[in-house]
């Protein structure tokens, strides 16, 4: 099984088991849990490796998640994660984790591409048309990028909105050379 296969397994467990509320603080948890093994490269092969016993690694958590003050739920869920072998793919766990809660509350991230920073009332406007077209709650990612000139792109989810400039340059271009 792959990380991916492994991730939505995980991220549907997350999703149907945990209270909604509870979600964001389990994901705020996982976060800080890969954050530490990322920077303590000592403690990865702790939770990896076949070398320890499930008794000493359930320790070892169990006392590492005290200093990181972490809730319950947060301790179960990466201690399943840990115990199924399944550790090094918790960042396709968490990034899958984060769409699935999102996908539970009807909720999606707009990344909105363009040459300056969206005042307020541009985010607004264009939160409210995506989600006319959507129908789900929008969060806008704004993203600066100098090299576009005008306009902007928006990308919800596998879908691409293009009407920079250069986006319109490329069609005209693409329409002239047929």
């Amino acid at each position: 099984m792959n990380k991916t296969q492994i991730a939505k397994r995980y991220s549907k467990i997350l999703v149907s088991t945990f209270d909604v509320a509870d979600i964001p603080g389990i994901l705020d948890g996982l976060r800080i849990f890969l954050k530490l093994i990322d920077i303590n490269r000592k403690l990865k092969p702790l939770f990896i490796s076949g070398i320890f016993l499930e008794d000493e690694k359930d320790r070892a958590l169990k006392t590492l998640l005290s200093y990181l003050r972490v809730s319950r739920q947060t301790e179960r869920f990466l201690k399943l994660i840990i115990m199924q072998g399944h550790l090094p793919a918790i960042k396709e766990i968490i990034k899958a984790s984060i769409a699935a809660y999102n996908e539970r509350l009807k909720r999606e991230t707009a990344l909105v591409i363009s040459p300056l920073t969206l005042e307020k009332n541009h985010v607004d406007r264009l939160k409210n048309t995506l989600k006319a077209i959507t129908r789900k709650e929008i969060d806008i990612e704004n993203q600066v990028d100098p090299s576009l000139l005008g306009g902007f792109i928006v990308k919800v989810g596998s879908t691409v909105y293009d009407s920079s400039l250069r986006g319109q340059l490329q069609l005209l271009r693409a329409e002239l050379t047929k």
